[in-house]
């Protein structure tokens, strides 16, 4: 490859966000397992799961899942979620929904159709 060609391809490469440094925007929340507090996180009493593509409450659970950010601001995201297959205890029979979550890399709050919010769900580590 001659020079103007590798110039092109560093140049095109420095521009694609997945090469630049802290331009890319996270792909979705981060995965893992949320409780109420660190003493529930200790005694592993989760009240959420995430995982690549499902989330898991009490009463909740959505596979499935997709994420567009809408706001970036403070450490905090905010994502619109749309659930391919959700279903709830109270919900009726399974059908998709959105809904969205607020991440941060500590906590994750998820916030329904009908306005209503959870608890500011604090992540443990593993």
């Amino acid at each position: 490859m001659n020079r103007s060609g590798l110039v092109a391809l560093l140049a095109l490469a420095l521009a694609t966000p997945a090469f630049a440094q802290g331009s890319a925007a996270p792909p979705k929340p981060p995965e893992g397992r949320y409780a109420l507090d660190a003493a529930s996180c200790r005694i592993k009493d989760y009240f959420v799961i995430l995982t690549k593509d499902r989330l898991d409450l009490p009463v909740f659970s959505c596979i499935g899942l997709s994420y567009n950010q809408t706001r970036n601001s403070g450490g905090s995201i905010m994502w619109q979620v749309d659930g391919r297959r959700c279903q709830g205890e109270h919900a009726g029979s399974p059908g998709p929904k959105r809904f969205q979550m607020e991440s941060s890399a500590t906590s994750l709050r998820i916030f329904w159709p009908d306005g209503s919010r959870s608890a500011a769900f604090l992540k443990c580590t593993p």
